[in-house]
């Protein structure tokens, strides 16, 4: 979408926004509740039936059910049986993932499995907008609160609906950037399979070697290939390559163009892990987590909770805070729904704490030395 279009929406949104609301302001005053429901229930509605059409339209295409999350509550198919868990997705009302089908000379069917949420929610929100103009003048509430209800819907849909510019990636995002594109393709069907091996309790150091490519420096612009280099990143960590995780961090955040605020600020919390892991200069560690204290909703993630705890007790050597930053990790670990990725969070504890022991065996041989001589 280019500028002058933007434009055009944000007028024409703007208006129909406070139109709504002036109308909406006389009905509160004697409606309030009934007013408030159709909102929520809009909302409700809206990531539910949006996921549904990603499910729907994922099965008629050859896809395979992972998870369906709307808000945190998730189910989710582990090793062939149903289970329901809490996963908490910053930014997001809901996920449904589904693992892909084969791929048939290196092609595979993409554009209806991400425009299914966007076809199904946009039809229905239609239903609900209909019955209000046909209901409003013999039932003025009930017109209205159909009305309220569907707008909400239809609105956020078009959210889903219109690429952004990559800072927020939607489906349509994701559709812009794959099509023509096979590199952002391959990265896509590879986000889908992790999330499918992930889900059979594989461990990202043991999926295959294919799945993980570095994209180059100019394709960092798109969103698909950013996740690209978070998976080699990952499994970088959790095969132990420490340094090699910290070149492919920093590697992105030079050279990305731009980035989604949480994918950022992830990026950060991973360079204030992996600086303070491997003892990089402390005070370039100070300047990305002043900037991360900043960031409410980074704070909530486990990538921040663990570069918090490296940080006080390998950067700072600050025992009090580190143990409430050890004690916060823990509480976040323990959440964690696959097995796999809880045994590597857990790893990842011991190796900050095996470093904290090393450090303090070598103070204390130190000290012994100086009083002996």
């Amino acid at each position: 979408m280019n500028q002058k279009t933007k434009k055009v929406f944000s007028y024409v949104f703007l208006s129909v926004y406070f139109i709504l609301l002036y109308l909406l302001l006389d009905y509160m005053t004697e409606y309030p509740f009934w007013i408030l429901v159709s909102a929520f229930g809009s909302v409700l509605f809206m990531v539910t039936i949006h996921e549904l059409g990603h499910l729907i339209f994922g099965y008629l295409t050859g896809y395979r059910f992972i998870s369906y999350r709307i808000f945190s509550l998730t189910l989710i198919k582990e090793n062939g049986k149903f289970r329901f868990c809490r996963i908490s997705v910053p930014g997001t009302g809901g996920q449904c993932l589904m693992a892909p089908p084969e791929k048939k000379n290196g092609k595979y069917p993409f554009v209806l499995y991400n425009l299914g949420g966007i076809l199904v929610c946009g039809i229905l929100s239609l239903i609900p907008l209909v019955f209000s103009a046909v209901l409003a003048p013999s039932h003025p509430l009930l017109g209205m609160c159909l009305f309220l209800f569907g707008f909400i819907a239809f609105v956020m849909n078009l959210f889903n609906a219109i690429p952004t510019n990559g800072k927020i990636a939607n489906d349509a995002t994701n559709l812009r950037m794959a099509i023509g594109n096979p590199r952002a393709q391959d990265a896509f069907w590879n986000q889908l399979q992790y999330c499918a091996l992930q889900a059979q309790n594989i461990r990202t150091a043991d999926m295959p070697e294919e799945l993980f490519f570095m994209p180059e420096k100019t394709e960092l612009g798109n969103p698909l290939l950013v996740w690209q280099a978070l998976a080699c990143i990952g499994r970088a960590e959790e095969r132990g390559d420490y340094e090699q995780a910290r070149k492919n961090v920093y590697f992105v955040l030079i050279h990305a163009p731009v980035l989604a605020p949480m994918t950022e600020g992830l990026l950060q919390s991973e360079a204030v892990f992996l600086d303070s892991l491997l003892g990089y200069d402390p005070s370039h560690i100070d300047a990305f987590y002043a900037k991360l204290k900043k960031i409410k909703f980074i704070q909530n993630t486990l990538s921040f909770q663990k570069a918090s705890y490296a940080y006080f007790a390998l950067c700072k050597k600050d025992s009090e805070q580190a143990a409430k930053a050890r004690e916060t990790l823990q509480k976040a670990i323990q959440k964690i729904p696959f097995p796999t990725d809880l045994a590597f969070e857990q790893s990842q504890l011991e190796r900050i704490e095996n470093i904290l022991s090393a450090n303090s065996g070598k103070r204390n041989s130190e000290s012994n030395t100086e009083e002996s001589l």
